[in-house]
């Protein structure tokens, strides 16, 4: 769900390369013992948090999955005390959580690694639970998505026209495995500026076989009265809303106005209870990627992320089930939290 300008591949080839060096034993003519790889410091953490903080093109799963084992890392036994082991793996996970403050699956990621945390007797047995817990959760991705996106083909009529924007990931499965299904007739995507991901995403839909069409973001609300269901991705889901791509609310309300199906697709690692959706926030992006150059006296506001009151919401579809407003907020209030939340500043 980025919509920035995406970096060039010289600087994210430094990312990466940033990135690997930290959970990645390096050559060095240095002894291993002081190679940071062995026990990542609060300069490894910060640098860690800064590249995660500086992706603009990654999805909300590949930066989730990249914070798990980036938090594994940071969960290693270093000898100290339990104390010290379990300050540095809270320090890790708020840095991580508050790289990419729209994204839920980082906040459940992160809450993984604290609830495993936070119960550990020692720093060897709290390294085994956590790196349990992420190994777990990035296991369980590929199938999370292939399976959310299978139960939203599911309630699609046959030959649907579909709406959408953006380029969600499990959306997009859905769209494949729909067309394969014979459920898909055609799919209207909104050009999802100011990066243009609803571009990629036609594009892709093309060459697969499905019919596509490009509209106008502003065109978008008042073309819901034209298709059978509007289907978008999610980056959280709340116990009050859906946060997405920006426009995603006028399109909620579009498919009100038409009477129209809103269906929300995503994997459960971004539903998050009250306790943890409370640090979400949703971050300015750069004003130059709206316009370079703004006549004299004319400011600029540029949101990646809006909030679309679950009211408008007719089901949020994951791999576990096909849920309603009512049955998102019963889930969500199921769903224990770590105790480590409370001493962090949201």
């Amino acid at each position: 769900m980025r919509s920035t300008q995406a970096p060039s591949a010289t600087s994210l080839a430094a990312i990466e390369a940033e990135l690997l060096s930290t959970v990645r034993p390096v050559n060095s003519s240095r002894p291993t013992a002081t190679i940071a790889v062995s026990v990542p410091d609060s300069d490894d953490i910060r640098r860690w948090a800064d590249a995660l903080a500086r992706d603009r093109t990654a999805g909300a799963t590949a930066l989730a999955c990249r914070a798990a084992r980036l938090l594994r890392a940071a969960a290693r036994d270093d000898g100290k005390r339990l104390a010290r082991w379990q300050q540095r793996v809270r320090a890790a996970g708020a840095a991580m959580a508050g790289a990419q403050p729209a994204m839920a699956s980082l906040l459940t990621v992160v809450d993984l690694a604290f609830r495993a945390a936070e119960r550990a007797t020692s720093p060897a047995a709290g390294a085994v639970a956590v790196r349990a817990a992420l190994d777990g959760y990035l296991a369980r991705q590929g199938a999370s998505i292939g399976a959310a996106a299978a139960r939203l083909v599911r309630l699609l009529p046959p030959r649907a026209t579909c709406l959408t924007l953006s380029s969600s990931a499990v959306a997009s499965r859905a769209f494949l495995l729909a067309h394969r299904q014979g459920r898909l007739g055609r799919l209207v995507v909104a050009e999802s500026r100011p990066g243009c991901e609803g571009l990629g995403l036609a594009a892709r839909m093309a060459a697969a076989g499905v019919q596509a069409l490009v509209i106008v973001d502003a065109l978008a609300p008042a073309r819901a009265a034209t298709v059978d269901v509007v289907v978008v991705g999610a980056d959280a889901v709340t116990p009050r809303a859906v946060w997405n791509k920006c426009g995603t609310l006028g399109l909620a309300l579009g498919a009100r106005a038409a009477r129209r199906p809103f269906l929300v697709v995503t994997p459960s690692d971004r539903l998050v209870p009250a306790a943890l959706a409370r640090r979400l926030r949703v971050p300015d992006a750069e004003p130059e990627d709206v316009l370079a150059a703004p006549p004299r006296g004319v400011g600029l506001e540029n949101r990646l992320f809006d909030q679309t009151p679950l009211a408008l919401v007719t089901r949020v579809v994951t791999e576990e089930a096909s849920l309603t407003a009512a049955g998102v907020r019963r889930r969500l209030a199921r769903r224990p939290v770590a105790a480590w939340w409370r001493v962090l500043r949201a």
